[in-house]
């Protein structure tokens, strides 16, 4: 049987995933077994830091780079646009540091010292930010086989460089925080080689690149860009934001449980999301490029259309068997937070939706109807939040805060987008993924014994019949393949 081109770019893109879940698998069991709750809450709280730099500061003008990448490609100009994008992220790196220094003396993350904090600040805004730009316009123009290769490279060497450093250092995030950094830094310069020698562009120079930018270009991008940045700063404030507030009112111990709940649920559908977006997402750019409003409606229905009961299996399947999902991958101390990741994936769930939309601001370069949903559900969630971390109840009451915000931003999102495209959903499929993952409900009639093996049984059972449901439903004509 000879694949075709897109199938086999499928098949390349699922191998990468699964090995990534397998490392993942990994990276979570090493994790939880050297770290306590303390360190891995001071994890979380140095992530939601970060990530504040990357959605406010950087994410923008990464969309901008993938928005325009195909362009820039026809026109040999890749390397010249990413230098004046490498430039920007040495000056939000260095940003980072001035308002590092005013968040420590605030009293966050006091547990780290503040040298230490500030290098792995600086460092993480501008070493990952580049891995994640190079290693992805790989995949956007179509070297599928190098960026997987690198992606699984990365997610491996961060296993192992952080167990190494902690081994040497000490079992402390700042370790583990070190490793990371060590990983990411190494192949995003194999990527960069790589891409070099692909792409075989001539390179202008750095002065002749800023030449060419204009006061028209300039408001362009900020046109494009500032909407973006203020959504992207509240959909921070509300996918990590909270966090801060959790390890003042609460404490770092009780986010790294939470922290450690949460991520298993938010890791697996990120890997969920990405088999998606990597996939579709390069084929989805091609099709909104220089075309008309009509084939852009027929670009996002097809990609809300071919995604959406993917998100949403997923969801219901991971909703069901949380409790033997979180046994197979922490540390036994670990092992009652698998609520947080029952909560966790529906917050994932309508993160992953809304997202989702929103890639239709994007196709119509209205990145300003971007804005209300993530301002709206910020909010939502944060006063939430803040009461049920006063609140006696705090560990029901902070998740059911976490899903509804979720909710919430969904809600405005869908009619954001509505406004801006007539989008259609398959409602009909939608009501058939749920029927066929009613089986789910089956684990609640069995008292399984907390055991690594039964837990790895019964995840293994239904994961195939999660994947046979998936193929169901793309072989019912979810993904119309004539090929």
């Amino acid at each position: 049987m000879i694949l075709t081109k897109e199938k086999s770019d499928f098949l390349i893109i699922l191998v990468g995933k699964l090995l990534q879940i397998i490392i993942m698998i990994i990276s979570i069991k090493i994790m939880t077994t050297l770290l306590e709750p303390k360190e891995m809450g001071k994890i979380y709280i140095f992530t939601t830091i970060y990530t504040f730099f990357v959605l406010s500061l950087i994410s923008p003008f990464g969309q901008f780079v993938n928005r325009h990448t195909h362009s820039w490609h026809e026109k040999r100009m890749i390397f010249d646009n990413i230098s004046v994008y490498l430039i920007y992220l040495f000056l939000v790196s260095l940003l980072s540091i001035s308002i590092g220094i005013i968040i420590f003396y605030f009293g966050i993350i006091n547990d780290i010292s503040l040298n230490i904090f500030l290098l792995l600040l600086s460092s993480f805004v501008l070493i990952l930010t580049l891995n994640q730009t190079i290693l992805p316009m790989l995949n956007m123009l179509h070297f599928r086989v190098s960026f997987t290769f690198l992606t699984v490279l990365t997610a491996l060497g961060i296993v192992v460089f952080g167990y190494i450093v902690v081994k040497v250092f000490g079992n402390t995030a700042e370790s583990w925080l070190f490793g990371t950094l060590l990983s990411n830094l190494i192949f995003m310069i194999i990527g960069y080689i790589l891409l070099k020698n692909r792409l075989n562009e001539t390179f202008h120079g750095f002065l002749n690149n800023f030449k060419r930018i204009t006061k028209s270009k300039i408001k362009s991008i900020l046109t494009f860009v500032i909407p973006l940045s203020i959504a992207t700063f509240f959909m921070w404030l509300q996918n990590s934001g909270y966090r801060i507030l959790i390890e003042q009112n609460i404490g770092l111990e009780f986010l790294g449980f939470l922290g450690v709940g949460m991520a298993i649920s938010g890791q697996i559908a990120s890997l969920i999301e990405s088999i998606a977006m990597q996939y579709f997402h390069p084929i989805y750019y091609q099709q909104i490029t220089n075309t008309t409003i009509e084939n852009r409606k027929k670009a996002i229905d097809d990609l809300i259309n071919k995604v959406l009961p993917i998100y949403f299996m997923f969801t219901l399947f991971l909703t069901f068997l949380a409790k033997y999902v979180v046994e197979i991958l922490v540390d036994e101390k670990y092992h009652d937070v698998y609520i947080f990741t029952a909560f966790g994936i529906w917050l994932e769930f309508f993160r992953m939706t809304t997202n989702l939309l929103g890639n239709i601001s994007q196709s119509e370069m209205n990145t300003k109807k971007f804005m209300t949903p993530y301002i709206m559900g910020s909010l939502t969630t944060i006063i939430l939040v803040y009461l049920s971390s006063n609140s006696s109840e705090y560990k029901l009451y902070l998740p059911m805060a976490l899903v509804i915000g979720g909710f919430f931003t969904l809600v405005v999102m869908y009619i954001s987008m509505k406004k801006l495209i007539d989008f259609n959903i398959n409602y009909t499929i939608i009501f058939r993924c749920f029927i066929i993952s009613l089986p789910y409900l089956s684990v609640y009639f069995f008292d399984f014994e907390s055991n690594l093996y039964i837990s790895l049984f019964v995840v293994i059972s239904f994961g195939l019949y999660f994947l046979g449901t998936i193929y169901f439903i793309y072989k019912k004509g979810l993904i119309n393949d004539n090929s």
